[in-house]
């Protein structure tokens, strides 16, 4: 968790100091609202998304919250951070996402080895982060469609114990799951 916090606290630092190179002194608050689909080794999924934050000029930073169905369903809660290329009313933009990734698997979720000795998993949150371009049409009210691609990754442990026939001791074993994954989205900004 020490880990993930320092990296927060060093995204938010890159935010105060992008901040400081635009020309302009006003902010605007904007809510990006987006739904998605994830494609990696393990297929495809949907995912949503709702960011919400503070523009000054062609640069935008906020916070996430996402729902993730790829493999393990899960709530990703993230920073994130924008620059917009141009001036004219489509325009590029890059961007990058980094957070916690909440597991929300059910508790009593069984998977192979849990149907087969009649013990439930027990999932832990792990790291998210998705980065990528994109482009907003915007409109002249100030709402835009914003159409993105990204590369994105996602991390969980799983925990689950079994009973082992061999040397009648209870064992406990982990997996670590690492979902690389590309990731398109479809939002509206307002």
């Amino acid at each position: 968790m020490k880990n993930y916090s320092l990296l927060l606290i060093g995204l938010f630092i890159s935010i105060g100091l992008l901040a400081q190179k635009t020309g302009t002194k006003k902010y605007s608050f904007h809510s990006i609202n987006s739904i998605g689909v994830v494609n990696g080794s393990n297929g495809a999924a949907a995912v949503l998304q709702t960011v919400n934050g503070f523009r000054k000029g062609p640069v935008f930073a906020g916070v996430g919250l996402g729902l993730d169905y790829y493999q393990y369903r899960s709530v990703p809660l993230f920073a994130d951070v924008r620059y917009e290329f141009g001036r004219k009313r489509n325009k590029l933009f890059a961007y990058a996402d980094a957070g916690i990734n909440c597991s929300w698997v059910d508790g009593t979720y069984d998977d192979e080895v849990g149907i087969w000795w009649g013990n439930p998993s027990d999932f832990s949150n792990g790291l998210y982060t998705d980065a990528g371009i994109g482009l907003t049409t915007s409109f002249r009210n100030g709402n835009a469609f914003v159409l993105s691609l990204g590369y994105s990754r996602k991390t969980m442990k799983e925990t689950f114990a079994y009973f082992d026939w061999q040397t009648n001791e209870p064992v406990t074993d982990v997996n670590t799951y690492r979902f690389n994954r590309i990731m398109i989205k479809l939002g509206f900004s307002f």
